[in-house]
């Protein structure tokens, strides 16, 4: 079963772009409303604390400074009341002097003389006279409208409880503040996670749009137009993808090109025969042909029938190296000692065409570890397309050397006309040079093929080399121990 893949431009789209979009848009407004949340009560708490901090600070300060100097002599209430006017402008803040008995006798204000000679809850008295500071928020036991924050500072001079100072700050204006900080914090909060979302849209917008062009060309080379090429330049891993898309696009159009040459060519190779033995065996039927030319013409019929055997055969052998059903069994022998044996077979064609014939063995024997039965296949098929090739009069050079642990096998035969951009594709199945020499005639394009993945096969390597007026294909074979 195939396994299909079907990738729409909208569709992907809608999935990448929108759910980013969203996915992200939501994170953003829940982290940034987190934040906001975390922020303002850290700030909160802060002022409040900063606040309350400041009070201390000043209510230990009047204490020393002001109302010890008060019951040591140095200071008189009248100036007492100034020096707390002062104090109540800088502070904002409302400041109360009491006694002993916990009777106000000195305010920071004229807003403030109503509370003169009024007392303090003895509660609040109580703990001032433990020596306890008083930090509190309400209303101060009913004597203020608005909540206010206080706190209390006790006086001893000399060991003794002398009163206390208590400072109030308002309320309304700490929210007041807390208000204003709140308000720059959300507009801060606010515009960073705008600025936010729109670096966001313009980054999933930079991703989503080249993945939408692969997606279409995509549906471009489902139909069939392996032309497409992709022009992305993100600097990226979509960058990178695009290169792949690309050459998979120029393999897929390989592919095809590779298809269609091979059904040509396979159909050009089985009509020719075809086409012999249906015309031979009609003449034998219809009695065209005469009786004493028949057998003539049936071992022609025959030959035509071994020819379709061998390309069929070569096919099957070439599809089953391709699917790994062809395994390898690697042995040591001598591959100079196969090659001889294997040259033997073409005396008959090199003689014909006065070929020469010339080794060069780096050594008498040369022990490889290689699947005998395939390279004797490959150096078979090598040499009958180096004697098929060579010109009348023509040579061939058959040598053996040594490089580290490899054993380097080269076939040299002259060969005119070479093309190197032919010389690329002479491993294609079905390929073949100028047909209309002649020369090609009785192959199929199929030899070295099956070199070419029976090399592979055995993991060696095979290359060819133009070398002007010759062509000389090597290949590697692993060294004897």
């Amino acid at each position: 079963m195939g396994c299909r893949l079907q990738i729409r431009g909208e569709t992907m789209k809608k999935s990448i772009f929108r759910r980013l979009f969203i996915t992200y848009g939501i994170t953003i407004i829940l982290g940034f409303g987190i934040l906001a949340l975390v922020l303002m009560k850290l700030f909160s708490q802060y002022f409040v604390d900063s606040k309350k901090d400041l009070l201390l600070e000043y209510g230990q300060k009047i204490t020393q400074e002001i109302a010890i100097g008060l019951y040591a002599g140095r200071l008189d209430r009248e100036t007492l009341n100034q020096d707390l006017r002062i104090l109540d402008k800088f502070l904002d803040a409302r400041i109360w002097i009491i006694d002993r008995d916990g009777i106000i006798f000195g305010v920071s204000g004229t807003k403030e003389e109503q509370y003169l000679g009024q007392t303090v809850d003895k509660e609040k008295l109580g703990v001032l006279y433990r020596g306890r500071n008083i930090i509190e928020t309400g209303s101060f036991g009913g004597k203020f409208k608005e909540p206010v924050m206080t706190v209390g500072y006790p006086i001893f001079y000399n060991n003794v409880f002398e009163g206390a100072v208590l400072v109030h700050a308002s309320m309304p204006g700490i929210e007041k503040t807390f208000k204003d900080i709140y308000r720059m914090t959300v507009l801060a909060i606010v515009f960073s996670g705008l600025l936010a979302y729109g670096i966001l849209y313009f980054q999933i917008k930079r991703i989503s749009v080249p993945l939408s062009e692969i997606s279409k060309a995509a549906k471009i080379i489902s139909g069939g137009e392996f032309q497409k090429r992709l022009e992305i330049k993100t600097g990226d891993e979509i960058e990178e993808l695009a290169k792949s898309f690309n050459d998979m696009a120029e393999s897929l159009e390989k592919i095809e090109e590779n298809r269609r040459n091979f059904i040509a060519n396979i159909s050009h190779d089985l009509r020719s025969p075809m086409t012999s033995i249906k015309g031979f065996v009609g003449g034998i039927m219809d009695g065209t042909i005469p009786p004493e030319k028949q057998e003539h013409y049936l071992g022609i019929v025959m030959d035509e029938c071994q020819r379709l055997i061998k390309m069929t055969n070569g096919l099957l052998e070439l599809t089953n190296i391709q699917q790994g059903k062809v395994e390898v069994n690697k042995t040591d022998f001598d591959i100079n000692e196969l090659i001889r044996r294997k040259l033997i077979n073409f005396e008959k064609d090199i003689t014909k065409k006065n070929i020469d014939v010339m080794l060069k063995f780096f050594d008498d024997t040369a022990m490889v570890k290689a699947d005998k039965t395939m390279m004797e296949r490959i150096v078979t098929n090598l040499l009958d397309n180096a004697v098929k090739f060579t010109e009348q009069n023509g040579y061939i050079v058959l040598e053996t050397r040594e490089e580290k642990n490899k054993v380097i096998v080269d076939i040299t035969n002259t060969c005119s006309d070479i093309d190197d951009n032919k010389l690329k594709n002479i491993w294609e199945r079905f390929h073949k040079g100028d047909e209309t020499r002649g020369v090609y005639k009785s192959g199929f394009g199929l030899g070295l093929s099956i070199v070419k993945e029976m090399i592979i096969l055995q993991e060696e390597v095979i290359w060819a080399d133009n070398l002007g007026d010759a062509i000389r294909f090597s290949f590697t074979i692993e060294k004897a121990k």
